[in-house]
C-alpha cells in the first residue's frame, strides 16, 4: 500500500512469485483506470444505500494473470465515515480495508487466481455496523493493474475476436500489409474499420509487420507465400473471397480473392460479419450464418437541418454513415504513408461512432473525381485542393486554417523564408493540429461535404491519432473547428461574427513580421537610393 492510511485483513493469495527468465514466462503488465474500463464513469459513491458497485473488464481466451492490484482512490463523504470496503473478482474471497476518514489512495494486491478469460468482474463493496455517509471513489485515479502472460497461440478467427475486444493484453497496433495492385482506399479502410468495430477502440495503424501485434495481409492469391495459401480452406486453393486465420508469436490476417474483385469483396465481408464462433476460415458462404458486426443504429440522413454541424457528425457520424455509406464518397488524401494511416484512423472512429462500416461508400486517393451525387469526406492534408471544398468552404473553414497555420508558423512570409533557409537535416517540433468543417454544397442541395485535415502534411498523422484515439472526438462542434492535443477550438461565424477590427488585429498579427520586413527594405532602398543621388550631385560638380 502506497500513501494509504489503511488496514487490510488477509492475504493476497495471487500475489506474483518470483518467476523464470522473462524471455521463458513472457510476463507483461498492464494498467486501466476504472473509469476506462466503464465508459462514463468519473466516480461512484459507496454507502448504506449504495453499497456495491461491479464493474467488468474482459481477458483474451489465451491469458492468464500471473498477478493483480487494485489502487483505489477515494475520500470520505463526511468526517464521521466508518466501516469497510471489500473487494474481490469473480466473486472470490474478498480484501477487506478498514480506511480512516480522510482521503487515501491505497495500493493492495488482489487474489489473482479469480481472475479468468474472458468475462470478469470486479466488485467493490462497502459494510458498516452504523449509518455512516460512505465514500466517494475517484474512477479516473483507480487502476485495476493485471500482470499477464499467454497460456497458447490464438488458434481461431473466434478467438482473435475476442482479444482484439479485450480489455486488458488486446492486440493495439495493426499492420496493413496491401499489394500496389490492389484498391488502396477501399480494402485499407474497410480493414480499418473491421478492426476498430471489433476492437471498440481505434488501434494503432501502420505499415511495420516486426512491431506489430497483428498483421493484415491483403493480396490476390496469386501473390501469397506458400505459407498464406497453406491456410486457405479449400487444400491451400482460392476459390473466392476468403478471409484466412494463422496464429503464432504475430497472428495473421489473409485477406485475399482469385483477382482484384474478389480481395475487394473479402474486405467486405471482413467489415460486414462477426467472426464469433467461427474458425480459421471465413468464405462467402459463412456469412449467411455469421451475425452482422457492429450496432447499427436508426439513423435518417434525408431531412438533415441546414444548421447541422461537426456536433452531429460526431454523434452519429451522419449524413455519411447513413445506409452504411450509400450515398458517401470518401477521399483518403495522403502525400506518405504515415498520412494515409492517420486518415484511416480518422475514418475507423466514424465507423465507431456510426455502429457500422461503411459498405456501400465509394472510396479514393484523390486521382479520381468523387461521384457528384454523393455526399462528400475527404480526410488528409491539403484538403482544399478540391474544387468541391474550395468554391464551397465557408468563411469559418478558411478561419480555421489560418488559425491553424498561425499555430504552426506557417503565416506571413518571414516564416515562409526563414523555412526555405532552414537546414534539411535539422529537426524541428511541429504543433499537430488539425482542423475540420462539415457545411452544405451550394450548388446541389442536400449534398453534404466534410474534411478533417491539416495545413501541414507532416503533422496530420499524429493529429488524426489524436482525434481518433481520445475525447477530442466528442467535443467536435460548430460549421469549423481547430483541434490538438490541447483540446478543440470551435469556429461559428454565424453564432458571433467576427467585428472587422478584430479581422483587423488578426491580418496584423498574422503580417507583423512582414511589414516589418516591407518597411526594412523600403527604408534601405531609400538610403541607397539618397547615396546614389548624393554621388551624381557630387560626381557633377
Amino acid at each position: 500500500m502506497a500513501g494509504a492510511a489503511v488496514a487490510v485483513e488477509g492475504d493476497a493469495a495471487g500475489e506474483a512469485e518470483v518467476l523464470g527468465t522473462a524471455a521463458e514466462q513472457a510476463v507483461y503488465t498492464e494498467e486501466r483506470s476504472l473509469s476506462d474500463l466503464q465508459s462514463g464513469m468519473t466516480a461512484f459513491v459507496l454507502s448504506p444505500s449504495q453499497n456495491t458497485q461491479t464493474i467488468s473488464f474482459t481477458l483474451p481466451p489465451n491469458a492468464d494473470a500471473t498477478e493483480a492490484w487494485l489502487n483505489l482512490a477515494a475520500r470520505p463523504a463526511s468526517e464521521t465515515t466508518t466501516g469497510r470496503i471489500h473487494v474481490s473478482l469473480n466473486g472470490g474471497e474478498a480484501i477487506v480495508i478498514r480506511p480512516q476518514a480522510r482521503a487515501m489512495e491505497a495500493r493492495f494486491a488482489l487474489y489473482s487466481d479469480d481472475v479468468r478469460p474472458g468475462e470478469n468482474a470486479l466488485e467493490i463493496a462497502f459494510t458498516s455496523d452504523s449509518a455512516t455517509a460512505g465514500w466517494i471513489v475517484d474512477a479516473s485515479r483507480s487502476q485495476l493493474r493485471l500482470s499477464m502472460q499467454r497460456l497458447e497461440q490464438l488458434g481461431s478467427l473466434g478467438q482473435l475476436e475476442e482479444t482484439l475486444g479485450a480489455d486488458f493484453a488486446a492486440l493495439r497496433r495493426v499492420a496493413l500489409v496491401t499489394e500496389d495492385n490492389m484498391e488502396r482506399p477501399t480494402v485499407e479502410g474497410l480493414a480499418a474499420q473491421a478492426v476498430a468495430l471489433r476492437a471498440g477502440r481505434v488501434p494503432l495503424f501502420g505499415g511495420d509487420a516486426e512491431t506489430a501485434d497483428l498483421i493484415v495481409r491483403i493480396a490476390e492469391y496469386d501473390a501469397l507465400s506458400e505459407a498464406d495459401r497453406a491456410l486457405l480452406r479449400h487444400d491451400g486453393r482460392a476459390i473466392g473471397p476468403e478471409i484466412a486465420f494463422a496464429g503464432g508469436a504475430t497472428p495473421r490476417l489473409i485477406v485475399t480473392g482469385r483477382n482484384v474483385e474478389e480481395t475487394t469483396a473479402a474486405a467486405r465481408l471482413l467489415a460486414a460479419r462477426s467472426f464469433a464462433d467461427q474458425g480459421a476460415s471465413f468464405v462467402a458462404a459463412d456469412a449467411l450464418s455469421a451475425r452482422h458486426l457492429g450496432a447499427p443504429q436508426a439513423r435518417d440522413a434525408r431531412h438533415l437541418s441546414q444548421d447541422a454541424d461537426l456536433r452531429m457528425f460526431a454523434s452519429s457520424a451522419l449524413p455519411f454513415s447513413a445506409d452504411q455509406g450509400a450515398r458517401t464518397a470518401v477521399q483518403l488524401v495522403a502525400s506518405d504513408a504515415e498520412a494515409r494511416y492517420g486518415a484511416l484512423s480518422v475514418l475507423a472512429r466514424a465507423a465507431l461512432t456510426g455502429g457500422e462500416a461503411w459498405l456501400y461508400a465509394w472510396y479514393g486517393d484523390g486521382s479520381v473525381e468523387a461521384p457528384a451525387n454523393h455526399n462528400l469526406l475527404v480526410i488528409g492534408p491539403d484538403s482544399t485542393q478540391f474544387d468541391e471544398i474550395d468554391r464551397n468552404a465557408p468563411a469559418e473553414l478558411r478561419a480555421a486554417l489560418r488559425a491553424a497555420e498561425r499555430s504552426q508558423g506557417q503565416r506571413g512570409l518571414m516564416r515562409l523564408a526563414a523555412a526555405a533557409y532552414a537546414d534539411d537535416g535539422s529537426e524541428t517540433e511541429s504543433v499537430n493540429i488539425g482542423v475540420a468543417s462539415l457545411f452544405e454544397d451550394r450548388n446541389h442541395a442536400g449534398r453534404w461535404i466534410a474534411t478533417m485535415t491539416a495545413p501541414e502534411p507532416a503533422s496530420f498523422e499524429a493529429a488524426g491519432r489524436s482525434l481518433a484515439r481520445s475525447d477530442l472526438w466528442g467535443a467536435l462542434e460548430g460549421r469549423a473547428a481547430v483541434w490538438s492535443t490541447r483540446g478543440v477550438t470551435p469556429i461559428d461565424f454565424r453564432v458571433t461574427a467576427p467585428t472587422w477590427q478584430e479581422r483587423l488585429r488578426e491580418f496584423a498579427l498574422d503580417h507583423t513580421r512582414d511589414a516589418a520586413f516591407v518597411l526594412f527594405g523600403l527604408a534601405f532602398f531609400m538610403l541607397m537610393r539618397g547615396m546614389w543621388h548624393r554621388r551624381r550631385r557630387v560626381h557633377a560638380s
